[in-house]
């Protein structure tokens, strides 16, 4: 019996070099063992792939949708999603690979391309075939970045920066839309992360107190956890996660005997001491205060 598959592998982009790029591309044979040994295997990126099968034909399932993909395809996988490849025979092509925020490089003020509907869209179909005439368009873009990376030339960031836009741009004219995604697609893939977020909240509030641990979770940078929880609730992630802590505690100064210390202890705090200073600090009430006033209002029976 083959043994039981008990947790998903995440895959980073330093696997695939041996410094921490923000920027890949690669041929697929170039890749090695990083990537043939991936092959059969599901798992997850934290980092944004688009990849071009020149030569092959291979069966793709991204989040339990199947796909076959045959010569010269592009297709495009963001943070998080769950692929897996199969492939019974020799295929050849190129990976480029991004994290966000090189991608936020030059865009300090936006994330237009991530938000690009060949990474989020409803079902997912980012998967472009293209003809001899419009490889040849992505072969000499592909060509430059190569050229750029092994230079490395001074501002070769912004030149691959515009690079891998005006690659988005291409592969969005073929499947004939914008390369920015709609409102409606961004407003509901953040309304679907945030209610992931406030969802991870209630399951790990005790053990993760920090918008950075969940941020790593959902696949994404803290800033635009925060960024997409004020937009849709007034209030940084922080101030979930916090609020959260500090709900259950009043429950149970309210409803139980435990003494602030006990309460620390259960709600994951390892000093009591700053336990206590959390609490008056977001709510100007120690937690002795806090019973005395809440059991006056509403004594306990």
């Amino acid at each position: 019996m083959a043994e039981k598959r008990g947790n998903i592998e995440i895959v980073s982009l330093p696997d695939y070099a041996h410094t921490n790029p923000t920027f890949i591309v690669s041929g697929l044979c170039e890749l090695g063992n990083t990537f043939f040994q991936q092959i059969g295997v599901p798992h997850r990126h934290d980092f944004y792939t688009i990849y071009w099968i020149k030569s092959g034909k291979l069966t793709q399932t991204i989040d339990s949708v199947i796909h076959e993909v045959k010569d010269n395809t592009l297709f495009f996988l963001a943070p998080g999603q769950v692929h897996n490849i199969r492939s019974s025979e020799k295929i050849e092509g190129y990976m480029i690979a991004f994290q966000d925020s090189f991608m936020c490089l030059r865009d300090q003020d936006q994330v237009s391309a991530i938000k690009s509907s060949l990474f989020f869209n409803n079902q997912f179909s980012s998967i472009i075939t293209l003809s001899a005439e419009e490889s040849v368009d992505f072969e000499a873009v592909i060509g430059l970045m190569m050229k750029e990376l092994s230079l490395q030339e001074p501002d070769y960031d912004t030149a691959l920066h515009g690079l891998l836009r005006y690659f988005l741009v291409l592969a969005s004219r073929i499947k004939g839309e914008s390369v920015l995604s709609t409102p409606e697609q961004t407003s509901a893939h953040n309304s679907s992360i945030f209610l992931k977020f406030k969802n991870l909240i209630e399951e790990k509030y005790v053990d993760l107190k920090n918008v950075s641990d969940y941020a790593s979770l959902l696949y994404i940078k803290p800033v635009l956890l925060n960024e997409i929880s004020k937009q849709l609730s007034g209030i940084t992630a922080g101030e979930h996660i916090r609020n959260r802590v500090i709900l259950e505690a009043q429950r149970y100064l309210h409803f139980t005997d435990l003494t602030a210390k006990e309460i620390a202890y259960k709600l994951g705090f390892e000093d009591p001491h700053y336990f206590s200073r959390f609490f008056k600090k977001y709510t100007n009430q120690s937690p002795s205060e806090f019973k005395e006033a809440s059991r006056a209002v509403n004594p306990q029976p």
